[in-house]
């Protein structure tokens, strides 16, 4: 049976770190079945048979794996159809992609979202997320959440994504693939947490758009939180 440990906030519903929704993804591609387990920021202890504190987790029988681009490759060596990576070199190409993503989408999208994240938090996991956030930021989360910033920023990450969208379905061509998911898994970040801060009417809109119901078609509606 596999088991996939991601992070939730009070509610153990609404699951939404984009690391994890990289490894939903990559399983709806490979028509894996799995189990959801909700993990709070504060119970590292669900996590110890990993040997290290940090979401997602695959566990797959006895084997137990991490790191959102190891589980990529280890579903391709397990379950080589459908292929996620598409041999080294696609690998190493979405190792540079995750390079980019860190540019401007990740940190625009946390700007937006950093206060969403606190309130939606179990009250008992606040304070250590603010405490490990603003020793990571030099500054506290209410200076870093600057809207505006985070809207510039995205933008500029849109650009390039809007572009190769406008002649194309999906990032990886004319099917999804490894691509959508590592970048789609941001997208999946801010929806659940009930804001969509890129334009609807947008190539990078009616991408979200079939990337969300591609993964609803395999693994049922996506729990998300209230809109703001």
């Amino acid at each position: 049976m596999r088991e996939l440990y991601e992070l939730c906030g009070a509610s153990p519903e609404v699951v939404f770190s984009p690391y994890c929704w990289r490894v939903r993804l990559a399983l709806a591609h490979k028509g894996l079945d799995f189990t959801s387990r909700p993990v709070r920021v504060t119970d590292k202890e669900a996590l110890a048979f990993s040997g290290q504190k940090l979401v997602p987790v695959l566990r797959d029988g006895e084997t137990a794996v991490h790191d959102s681009l190891a589980i990529f490759r280890y579903l391709d060596e397990q379950y080589p159809e459908r292929s996620l990576l598409g041999g080294a070199v696609g690998e190493s190409r979405l190792r540079l992609v995750d390079q980019l993503i860190a540019q401007d989408l990740r940190p625009g999208l946390f700007r937006l979202l950093v206060l969403r994240i606190l309130t939606l938090l179990d009250p008992a996991d606040r304070e250590p997320f603010r405490q490990s956030r603003e020793k990571n930021l030099g500054m506290s989360l209410e200076a870093f959440a600057d809207r505006e910033a985070g809207q510039a920023q995205l933008a500029r990450a849109l650009q390039p994504l809007d572009a190769q969208l406008a002649g194309q379905p999906w990032l990886d061509g004319a099917e999804p693939g490894g691509a959508d998911y590592l970048i789609g898994g941001f997208f999946f970040w801010a929806w659940t947490l009930g804001e969509q801060p890129w334009p609807e009417a947008s190539p990078v809109g009616a991408w979200f758009r079939r990337l969300l119901a591609f993964c609803e078609e395999r693994q049922g509606p996506v729990r998300r939180a209230a809109a703001v």
